[in-house]
């Protein structure tokens, strides 16, 4: 795969892993950068199954997957609001619990398909390689790995498209089998 510098979405070095907290603290930040702490409290209340899978949402963009859509903005801070936004519509339309529960997974996983419309390409050890979502790690154990030098995001599609399949791929290292099937994304 072929890319020019001038292809580059985000770049991260280095020196800059040292920004990215825990998956807690991650979290906390996405969810108070687009004002939603609160909400967050609430529904991880009433569904701490969801803060789970946000906490591996976290881990698995962190707030340094761009967001292609939006110059300077954060995939994970985008699929939350997405997310949370989505949630609190079904909740008010018919003060059914789990519809508000579908809707934050059924947003969530097409908020993260997006992650597709981008390549990342991760130098280790002087080699540069593609992540791959289905099986590379979580980008917080990657940026953790000492062997982990560079970071580079292009604006061109990854090897795996947007398709439904491909969708339910990236969905599955967030949401269980049973979060996935309650949301109709699984058989």
């Amino acid at each position: 795969m072929q890319f020019a510098p001038n292809d580059i979405v985000f770049a991260l070095r280095k020196p800059d892993f040292k920004a990215t907290g825990t998956a807690a603290t991650e979290m906390k930040k996405a969810c108070s950068a687009q004002q939603r702490y609160r909400y967050s409290q609430e529904i991880f209340a009433r569904w701490p199954n969801l803060r789970e899978a946000s906490l591996r949402l976290t881990s698995l963009l962190t707030r340094h997957w761009p967001d292609y859509r939006n110059t300077g903005g954060s995939l994970l801070v985008n699929c939350l609001e997405r997310g949370f936004n989505e949630a609190k519509i079904s909740l008010g339309e018919s003060r059914d619990d789990l519809k508000e529960q579908i809707a934050f997974v059924q947003s969530i996983a097409r908020e993260l398909a997006s992650s597709l419309s981008v390549t990342l390409m991760i130098k280790k050890n002087g080699v540069w390689s593609v992540y791959e979502p289905s099986i590379n790690g979580y980008l917080d154990l990657i940026l953790s790995d000492p062997a982990t030098e560079e970071l580079n995001w292009y604006k061109k599609p990854s090897c795996l498209d947007a398709s439904e399949k491909n969708t339910l791929v990236c969905a599955s290292r967030v949401f269980t089998p049973d979060e996935l099937r309650l949301a109709g994304l699984l058989d």
